[in-house]
C-alpha cells in the first residue's frame, strides 16, 4: 500500500505545456476572401466622384432586389464623406427596365438628383440616360 501511495503522489504533481509565440494556430483550412457585391455596369455622371457612384449603384442594385418595391436604400462613402438613397421608381416595363432616382449630398455642391433607367441585361444591370437633375 505504502507503494502504491507513493506512485499516487509522483503523478499528483504539477504539470507544464511549452507554448511559443511562434507556434501559429490553426482554425481552419479555407482562407477568408471578401465578399462581392454586384455592382450595375454604368460610368459616374459629371461632377459625381466615381467611388461614389459606386457605392450608389451598390445600393441601387439591393434596391432592386428588395420585396418591397417601394423602397430607399440608403448609401453612404466612408472615404469622402458622401451619402444619400437610390430608389427604383415606378414599376418595371418590357425589357426588364425601370427608372431610378439617387440622391447625392457630398457638402461640396448642392444637394442633388441623378436620374436615369437600370435595365437587366445578360451580365448584370446597366444604367442608361443618367443625368444630374440639381437640387434634391
Amino acid at each position: 500500500m505504502a507503494a502504491a501511495g507513493l506512485v499516487v503522489a509522483g503523478l499528483g504533481g504539477c504539470s507544464t505545456v511549452n507554448v511559443s509565440s511562434d507556434d501559429a494556430i490553426v482554425t481552419g483550412s479555407i482562407r477568408a476572401t471578401p465578399a462581392s457585391l454586384p455592382v450595375p455596369d454604368g460610368h459616374a455622371p459629371t461632377g459625381v466622384a466615381a467611388s461614389d457612384w459606386v457605392q450608389a449603384k451598390i445600393a441601387l442594385d439591393q434596391a432592386l432586389a428588395a420585396r418591397n418595391k417601394d423602397v430607399s436604400i440608403p448609401w453612404d462613402n466612408p472615404e469622402t464623406g458622401s451619402r444619400g438613397t437610390a430608389t427604383p421608381v415606378g414599376p418595371a416595363r418590357a425589357g426588364g427596365c425601370q427608372d431610378f432616382m439617387i440622391s447625392l449630398v457630398d457638402g461640396k455642391a448642392a444637394d442633388r438628383w441623378i436620374q436615369g433607367e437600370v435595365c437587366k441585361a445578360r451580365g448584370g444591370t446597366v444604367l442608361s440616360q443618367v443625368r444630374v437633375l440639381g437640387q434634391a
